[in-house]
């Protein structure tokens, strides 16, 4: 039983609804990802190399107690701000900003938070471990807020004091994109339903169409074949689909011909043994009681025989496949030990025999039911002499039967191998039958054909 395994939804719109949105998520996660580690870090460099840049004008300025307008106009320089410390001989920090009263809040905290320009700049001050100081770069977070700043030694005109020059910046985080990216996502998630909707029902009404046909096929509704106007896949299913319908119904029709056939076959011998049984009973029989005892025998015979091939066939595709054991014989010895039982049926029959030695692989028992019901075959319509020739061919081993009785009819010749055919006399058999589905499970094949004066069967089958 093939298995196959999907979403636990039975409505094809939720189906491609999820998958649509697990796509979705799937690209916004990756967009998130990316922004986190690489745009992130992208930016971040570029906010240093802004403030460096912007620390160094600064720097190189005559008079550092002016505001230094414009550079918080710049993207990645909103809230930069300058700090002028001064650390005198008893260590002694004292904070200006350039300006402006150095306890003016933070952009960034509220004013209920205490920090201001003069307690962030006594934090900054911490990191200044030399007196010379050449644009140290660092990057801290400070009451939950990360800060860019840059620090270098400035000269003071007390000689007494250090002075340093400290540029920074709040690292504002700009998620303008994630959020744009997130909006889109959920715009394409609501806007995907009403589209899994419309694909849904696009390719649900031809599916719904072959479940409708299949329902009717399981319950033999050969009427009408489907019609399916799509080339796609749904088309090629819809085309294998009245294959399968014609294959079926061709072998609805065999099946029930061959129960006609086969109840016919059976009864007829079943009616005679009553018949001529009811005749000993009632004392009607007509010349001796062993003729008809020897009636009823014959007839008993033949129905046991037709019963053992009906149960060999039905029994064969499994034997075959599962126990059958393979093994390397000589082919002619099988043929010669089969031909000695056949020429004790009927001595006036004359036997050529031109046997050459060889091997196949496969299950002798097998082999020789196949080879017997063709000769048995050949046996019933021969007139005076069977050829049996076995010679190899290439890679193949080839074994002909012929036989001088009459020629079969062409329109018959390509279906005497069915289950279903009968002979002139309309008699059932299914000889034939086994023995190609032997054949053909060790990958040979079987063929008759029609000489000048009889008939000869044809089997080809590989050589070990």
């Amino acid at each position: 039983m093939i298995k196959i395994r999907g979403p636990k939804f039975k409505s094809l719109t939720m189906r491609i609804w999820i998958t649509f949105t697990i796509i979705i998520l799937i690209i916004i996660c990756s967009i998130s990802i990316i922004y986190l580690v690489a745009f992130r870090s992208i930016d971040e460099k570029a906010k240093i190399q802004d403030l460096k840049v912007a620390h160094y004008m600064v720097l190189n300025t005559s008079n550092l107690d002016q505001p230094q307008n414009g550079f918080g106009k710049m993207r990645n320089l909103r809230g930069i701000s300058n700090l002028v410390v001064s650390v005198d001989s008893s260590n002694r920090i004292n904070i200006s900003k350039m300006g402006k009263p150095p306890d003016e809040p933070v952009q960034g905290f509220p004013p209920s938070s205490g920090v201001n320009q003069s307690s962030l700049g006594n934090w900054m001050a911490t990191f200044i471990k030399s007196n010379n100081v050449n644009e140290a770069q660092f990057k801290e977070s400070y009451h939950g807020r990360k800060f860019f700043f840059i620090i270098s030694s400035i000269n003071s005109s007390d000689k007494s004091e250090k002075s340093y020059l400290i540029s920074y910046v709040p690292n504002m985080e700009d998620n303008t994109l994630l959020y744009m990216v997130m909006g889109v996502g959920l715009m394409f998630i609501i806007f995907g339903f009403i589209a899994a909707k419309i694909v849904a029902g696009y390719i649900a009404k031809p599916l719904k169409q072959l479940e409708d046909y299949t329902i009717r096929i399981a319950h033999k509704d050969w009427k009408d074949p489907i019609k399916v106007k799509n080339e796609d896949e749904i088309g090629r299913l819809a085309n294998s689909m009245n294959t399968m319908r014609t294959e079926l119904k061709r072998a609805d029709e065999e099946e029930k011909m061959f129960l006609q056939s086969i109840s016919h076959d059976l009864k007829t011998p079943v009616m005679v043994i009553m018949s001529h049984a009811e005749a000993i009973i009632d004392g009607m029989y007509i010349d001796s009681v062993e003729k008809t005892a020897d009636i009823i025998k014959n007839e008993a015979i033949s129905l046991e025989k037709k019963i053992k091939q009906l149960l060999y066939l039905n029994t064969l595709d499994y034997v075959l496949e599962n126990n059958s054991k393979a093994t390397k014989f000589s082919l002619r010895q099988l043929l010669l030990y089969i031909i000695n039982r056949f020429e004790m049926v009927n001595s006036s029959i004359q036997w050529e025999l031109d046997i050459e030695e060889a091997y196949i692989y496969g299950n002798s028992d097998k082999i020789q039911v196949s080879i017997e019901n063709v000769l048995e075959n050949s046996l019933r319509y021969a007139k005076e002499k069977i050829s049996v020739k076995l010679r190899k061919k290439d890679s193949s081993i080839v074994l002909e039967i012929y036989n001088d009785g009459p020629k079969i009819d062409e329109k018959h010749i390509n279906h005497i191998f069915d289950n279903l055919y009968k002979d002139k006399t309309g008699n059932f058999g299914l000889g034939l039958a086994i023995s190609r589905k032997i054949i053909d499970f060790y990958s040979g094949e079987i063929k008759a054909i029609n000489r000048d004066k009889g008939v000869s069967f044809i089997i080809k089958t590989p050589t070990v």
